[in-house]
């Protein structure tokens, strides 16, 4: 974990009219995509692995095993979000993410849930959380507890 990054990690999103529907309201599905952009983020950044890297390298997966999302506003484009990244569970293979969405005033746009679960690919099947993954999700959750 790099020691510069401010804890929980938090990503600024800002809504694009191409993410809104003709009723000028962001298309639901487009917070699934934020989600994933912001797990894939704390892979990078947390837990010391990019995506591509862990399945180029270490012949792993991290699909998305379990989604799901509250909506609490509607979201317009030039909403500005930051997208807080906390984690709720760490299992044997799988880490169980909550994601936010609040603008800047603290106002809860979605809160959402996002399972990721560490895969070998060639036999395409969950393994065990690689330690190095582990002993960063651990020290994470410990300073970033969601109650």
């Amino acid at each position: 974990m790099d020691p510069t990054t401010s804890l929980p990690l938090v990503l600024p999103r800002t809504v694009r009219w191409g993410d809104c529907d003709p009723a000028g309201i962001l298309y639901t599905p487009r917070v699934f995509d934020y989600m994933a952009e912001a797990v894939e983020t704390w892979f990078r950044d947390i837990a010391g692995v990019a995506w591509m890297t862990l399945i180029r390298d270490g012949r792993h997966g991290a699909p998305t095993v379990h989604t799901s999302c509250d909506y609490r506003r509607p979201m317009a484009p030039d909403l500005r979000l930051a997208v807080t990244v906390e984690l709720e569970r760490i299992g044997r293979s799988s880490l169980t993410f909550r994601l936010l969405g609040d603008d800047a005033q603290g106002q809860r746009y979605f809160e959402g849930r996002l399972v990721s679960c560490l895969t070998d690919l060639k036999a395409g099947r969950a393994v065990p959380i690689p330690e190095p993954i582990r002993a960063r999700a651990e020290a994470y959750l410990a300073v970033c507890r969601v109650d």
